[in-house]
């Protein structure tokens, strides 16, 4: 789900795909240009030694080395081992699920619209700072007043369930409840359309929220990047992500 989820996401400015490499994930700008985008790596289920290893027999340069595990395993053993390896570490974030079951009805003034139409999100974008799109596949969700966008998130269906991408509340608005009726009306919608979970990743400030919406905390994902920067090497041809 966050291979799939990830690459639809950033796939919106230019196409980010994921190659199965051994038993990793591999994502990247395909095809590969000038200034492209970080690679990532996505390991789980395997060690840091093994990642590693698949990681420098593929020519990597700098990239970003995403472990995801189980919640019970030692964050600080692994973080040494990848140190002892030459990476550092740079964040943690916590994987979330939803069966969908029970939602929180949260309202807020103005409401939560989803967005259908790319002439009404166009008018909106003359004073939002980010410019969004409405994309087939996926659903966005946005409340705005008639002086600011205040908030968005956007449903990406993967299978029978959904990715959470990019909630985003203006810092001017925050702690107001509009994090949780934008999230509420996704949840309500993804039950709508037939699917059976929601998954999303959340920082610190994220993990205190979700679960007053009816997450579950299922796994950790640690962030690590290598300790020397070389350039990026792209990677040899294999079975994209389907």
């Amino acid at each position: 789900m966050f291979v799939r989820g990830f690459c639809f996401s950033k796939s919106m400015t230019y196409p980010y795909v994921a190659k199965n490499v051994d038993d990793v994930w591999m994502m990247q700008d395909q095809p590969d240009r000038k200034n492209a985008r970080k690679i990532e790596v996505v390991s789980h289920g395997i060690s840091p030694e093994k990642a590693v290893e698949i990681v420098r027999k593929a020519g990597l340069g700098w990239h970003f080395l995403c472990d995801i595990h189980a919640l019970e395993a030692d964050f600080q053993s692994i973080r040494l081992k990848y140190k002892a390896l030459g990476y550092r570490a740079l964040a943690t974030e916590w994987l979330f699920v939803h069966d969908l079951q029970k939602i929180p009805n949260f309202k807020s003034a103005p409401p939560v619209v989803e967005i259908r139409d790319s002439e009404i999100l166009n008018s909106i974008q003359q004073r939002a700072k980010q410019k969004r799109r409405v994309v087939n596949d996926s659903r966005l969700f946005g409340v705005w007043d008639e002086n600011q966008d205040i908030g968005w998130v956007r449903s990406i269906p993967v299978g029978k369930a959904s990715w959470v991408s990019d909630l985003v509340v203006c810092e001017s608005h925050r702690g107001k409840g509009y994090g949780r009726a934008l999230m509420s009306k996704l949840l309500q919608s993804d039950r709508k359309h037939g699917l059976e979970q929601s998954v999303l990743l959340a920082s610190s400030d994220g993990a205190r929220l979700y679960p007053h919406l009816g997450y579950k905390k299922i796994g950790v994902l640690q962030m690590f990047c290598p300790l020397k920067r070389s350039s990026p090497v792209p990677l040899a041809p294999t079975q994209d992500i389907q």
